[in-house]
């Protein structure tokens, strides 16, 4: 099968399209026909070598996938059903014709959705769930979402609308329009405008790190929430009052199925910046890298 990997951590360069031998399910596991593979900011860090595995080289690429059931488990999805999922963290395999995943990960294919729709939503939209999970959001909450245009963001600044709370989001200024667009109560143009002055918050959700960490904590009201997903809390910076968690998701494919009936009702939209064939994995590597990709980016198979 073909299959992107990476044999040394480097820059996109390291990337590689080869054969491989395909990969074969163990207990609990379903083979899955990829159609596409969404790429995450973790996947460039990942051939960086800032999240490793115990495996050897070479290794895999990717965690999102949508595709078709080629063999499964008792109890699971059909042979032939359209599914998406996730693998687990942090052993890549999504940039490749077959992969296997865990029956617990996946779910039916949303209808609304193609394949590279679908394999845009994983990894991204379960990191905005189980953060929004995790900080108790509901109804009148006040909630900001750091970076609300981007692959997490745009699923988080919907999910807490559903919830029923408050949003403000930052964002640059040629995406406020497309934060309206998806219910966000008050976009926030971050080169120009401090957050502050639509706070307090009662949850703060990081999708960025570094200084926007660091600058999270004022902005909650006592007793609030603070939620960072690219790096550990910063203790240096811990206001007293104020709860703070580090979220690393994991698959779950019930949640799955509770977000593909939210995408299929037409309460949750998903964005995709482009979508790019399989051989040009390198080059969505550095769109992702530098930081200004609207919703998510895709390779097709």
């Amino acid at each position: 099968m073909r299959a992107v990997v990476f044999s040394r951590y480097g820059d996109e360069s390291v990337l590689e399209l080869t054969e491989r031998p395909s990969p074969t399910p163990t207990d609990g596991e379903i083979l899955v026909e990829v159609m596409a593979a969404g790429v995450n900011p973790v996947d460039w860090k990942h051939r960086e070598g800032a999240v490793r595995s115990d495996r050897p080289f070479p290794l895999g690429m990717g965690w999102d996938v949508a595709g078709v059931v080629r063999a499964t488990v008792p109890g699971g999805p059909a042979v032939g059903e359209a599914v998406y999922g996730m693998l687990p963290l942090p052993y890549g395999g999504a940039y490749q014709e077959l992969a296997v995943l865990p029956a617990s990960a996946v779910a039916p294919k949303p209808a609304r959705l193609s394949y590279a729709e679908a394999a845009a939503v994983p990894l991204a939209a379960l990191t905005a769930w189980q953060a929004l999970e995790t900080a108790e959001t509901d109804t009148g909450a006040r909630v900001l979402v750091h970076a609300g245009a981007g692959g997490v963001g745009h699923f988080a600044v919907q999910f807490a609308r559903h919830l029923g709370a408050h949003v403000t989001a930052t964002a640059s200024a040629r995406n406020l329009d497309f934060l309206r667009r998806l219910g966000v109560d008050e976009p926030v143009d971050r080169a120009t405008t401090d957050p502050a002055a639509s706070g307090p918050f009662d949850i703060v959700l990081d999708t960025v790190g570094g200084p926007v960490q660091h600058t999270s904590w004022r902005l909650l009201r006592p007793g609030g929430t603070l939620i960072t997903l690219p790096e550990p809390v910063d203790e240096t910076h811990r206001l007293p009052g104020i709860a703070a968690r580090r979220i690393i998701v994991t698959p779950d494919g019930e949640a799955l199925r509770r977000i593909g009936t939210l995408i299929d009702s037409g309460a949750v939209q998903v964005e995709i910046e482009s979508v790019l064939p399989l051989e040009k994995a390198a080059e969505a590597h550095r769109i992702s890298a530098e930081g200004r990709v609207r919703g998510k980016l895709v390779l097709s198979l």
